[in-house]
């Protein structure tokens, strides 16, 4: 769907993008996760077109993207900028909606649009000013105008950024959603670790230009566990190493066991571990 193959781009002395790799099928979510930086906004204004790459391919369906006549491309590709002014404040929700379909030639009464209205909990308010609208639902409306014309590939910038946790936990179970039955690619750049948790996604690390694959399971200890158990009528907990068997044969000849279970791996300090790494 989309591929990066070999891209390079560097600005004066200092090269950003060093021989990126990766590709994004469709229906998959991608997260992109870098230090201030690392070169997250020049691949995305690459994939965009704001920008060349000084060498390697960006291809979208097989096709180098400078193939695609503007239209046919941002037909395909949208995005949703943290830094960008995404709708706007002194028209309706509605005239928003309208306003943009206008620009991509979609029929803004089409079904879809409605039912993403009522997905976004956005009835109530979609004829009133967005001025008036709060943070959470400023983005649920830019959200809505960013995948009301089915793109093939979607890059979001910190979408859930300053939500509020109910309006958070809303944007993400949407997206794993849509993302999944509209079959759309999805490449997310986000500093929140709750927010990567909870993403049905694939997570790739961007670090001084270079980006590498990040599984979790790499970086869990599989032999530490949390042990559960009564001593003198007192209920404890230990943090073990070792094998279960040898864990239950120690504490069950001494202790009533309550529970045995592997201790889970916390993902911000698995990532803080993986950037520390490659320092």
């Amino acid at each position: 769907m989309l591929e990066i193959k070999g891209l390079k781009k560097r600005f004066k002395a200092k090269e950003v993008l060093k021989n990126l790799n990766f590709s994004i099928n469709e229906g998959e979510i991608v997260c992109l996760l870098g230090n201030n930086g690392a070169g997250k906004t020049t691949l995305i204004n690459c994939i965009l077109r704001m920008i060349q790459a000084d060498s390697g391919s960006i291809l979208l369906d097989g096709r180098d993207i400078f193939t695609y006549k503007n239209k046919e491309y941002f037909s395909k590709v949208n995005a949703l900028l943290e830094s960008s002014m995404n709708v706007y404040d002194y028209l309706t929700g509605w005239q928003n909606i309208e306003y943009f379909s206008g620009l991509l030639n979609i029929d803004s009464g089409n079904e879809k649009i409605k039912t993403y209205i009522s997905l976004f909990e956005l009835e109530e308010a979609i004829h009133e000013a967005v001025g008036t609208y709060s943070r959470g639902m400023r983005q649920k409306l830019a959200l809505l105008i960013a995948l009301m014309s089915s793109p093939k590939l979607l890059l979001l910038d910190e979408p859930t950024l300053g939500l509020d946790i109910q309006s958070k936990l809303s944007v993400i179970q949407i997206l794993n959603t849509i993302i999944k039955t509209e079959k759309i690619a999805v490449l997310l750049t986000s500093h929140q670790m709750d927010v990567v948790q909870k993403l049905q996604s694939r997570i790739l690390i961007l670090k001084d230009g270079v980006v590498h694959e990040f599984d979790k399971t790499d970086y869990e200890d599989k032999d530490l566990y949390m042990v559960s158990f009564i001593k003198d009528n007192v209920p404890e907990c230990d943090t073990v190493r070792g094998s279960f068997q040898d864990i239950y044969q120690s504490y069950y000849k001494k202790y009533e066991i309550l529970e045995i279970r592997k201790k889970e791996s916390d993902l911000e300090e698995i990532l803080l571990e993986v950037f520390h790494e490659t320092d």
